[in-house]
């Protein structure tokens, strides 16, 4: 039997890099190539651009999904091919496991896995809706990786193995770009003096960027000098900058777009990180925030409490409106020892707790358990319809989109 293990990696998502896919980058750049060889298909340019620049076999298709939210909804055909497409990369390549990063290839890559007998793992960055639950197949999949503990309920609740899941939490690397750092109130024509909470995401309603702004508006007369810097863009960047000017808070709320070294951002004298999102996954940006050393303040949504905890690495706020948001800065502004515990809290935790080594190694363990086993579990058409017992039993369902 060969050393060396191929591992499929087949990633739908938008033409970016971003949460789930920065999370693939760092697995291939710390992955022991001594036992594993990376191969990826994607739908995504961006990251077939990134990757094959970077000596790993690389192949770009367009992805059409069933039942998905653009047309065409029925593409037949188009699944079909996505089949045969699978099937002649995992001859050509000897794959010996699939590693799917997010939910959407399972539509056709459940069947091709059970076609080659070999074994899949499904990697879940959202919680996704239950429409999505059942259209991509999710429950078809014989392994799932969760990036936390709460996007694996629903899957639970219908009844798919709990066995079969895997929680492992996204693992974090200090990125600081070798630039010379950042003096962000420099940059922005800020006094030192000033307090300067930074939020970093896509400009997108889930994110919450609006929230924040209304909150900052309704502390600006207590506290003068505090203002917010906004890195990210998106498609409510015209809103939100409506939003500011209405508000009058033009000389507060500072857009600086999209950054490639955010991490220089964070740690070139910002004085906390705040995350306004009404729903939340896991967090990755979290992370880099407590990486550079800022006090967390987020809501106590999703896979957030899982890592931070309240008063100890972060204030964790109620996930309701803009009161909570207002409350929690105050809470921070007011109270400098609990500004420096939270920052050093968060850090020491992030940094050995949730490195992107251990989250390689557990990665890696689970590839070589599911390589070993002598056969996949048995999967029935019938478990595609498990999400079903979500509106028989009136279960809530949030989530995100394909991706």
């Amino acid at each position: 039997m060969k050393n060396k293990k191929n591992i499929l990696f087949v990633h739908y998502g938008d033409n970016w890099i971003r949460g789930s896919e920065m999370c693939l980058i760092r697995l291939f750049k710390h992955l022991d190539r001594d036992l594993f060889v990376p191969h990826l298909w994607t739908n995504s340019q961006a990251l077939h651009t990134h990757v094959s620049e970077r000596d790993i076999f690389s192949q770009h298709s367009e992805f059409s999904l069933l039942a998905g939210w653009s047309r065409p909804r029925c593409d037949v055909n188009g699944w079909y091919h996505l089949v045969q497409q699978g099937l002649n990369l995992i001859r050509r390549n000897n794959i010996d496991l699939i590693h799917v990063n997010s939910g959407a290839p399972c539509q056709w890559m459940c069947l091709v896995a059970k076609l080659c007998n070999i074994p899949l793992i499904t990697q879940l960055h959202s919680d996704y809706q239950l429409r999505d639950r059942m259209s991509l197949g999710l429950h078809l999949s014989p392994n799932i990786i969760c990036v936390s503990k709460a996007i694996s309920l629903n899957l639970i609740n219908e009844g798919y193995p709990q066995n079969r899941v895997s929680i492992i939490h996204n693992g974090i690397e200090a990125d600081i770009s070798k630039s010379a750092p950042l003096n962000v109130k420099a940059k922005l024509n800020l006094k030192e003096s000033d307090f300067v909470l930074a939020t970093v995401g896509s400009l997108i309603e889930r994110k919450g960027v609006d929230r924040i702004i209304s909150a900052v508006k309704l502390l600006e007369h207590h506290y003068p000098d505090l203002h917010l810097v906004v890195i990210g863009d998106g498609e409510q960047r015209d809103e939100l900058a409506q939003q500011v000017a209405k508000l009058h808070l033009m000389n507060r709320i500072h857009f600086v777009g999209e950054q490639t070294n955010v991490a220089n951002w964070l740690s070139g004298g910002v004085d906390a990180f705040i995350s306004g999102a009404r729903t939340e996954a896991f967090g990755l940006v979290l992370g880099e925030a407590a990486l550079a050393g800022l006090p967390i303040i987020a809501p106590s949504t999703g896979g957030i409490p899982e890592f931070i905890t309240h008063n100890d690495t972060g204030i964790l706020y109620e996930n309701s409106g803009v009161a909570p948001i207002v409350h929690a800065i105050e809470t921070l502004l007011d109270d400098q020892p609990l500004q420096k515990k939270l920052g050093t809290n968060a850090f020491n935790y992030v940094s050995t707790q949730l490195t992107i080594e251990r989250n390689t190694q557990a990665i890696q363990s689970l590839y070589l358990a599911k390589i070993a086993q002598s056969s996949v579990p048995k999967i029935s058409l019938l478990d595609g319809l498990k999400p079903l017992k979500s509106i028989i039993n009136h279960v809530p369902s949030t989530g995100g989109h394909h991706g």
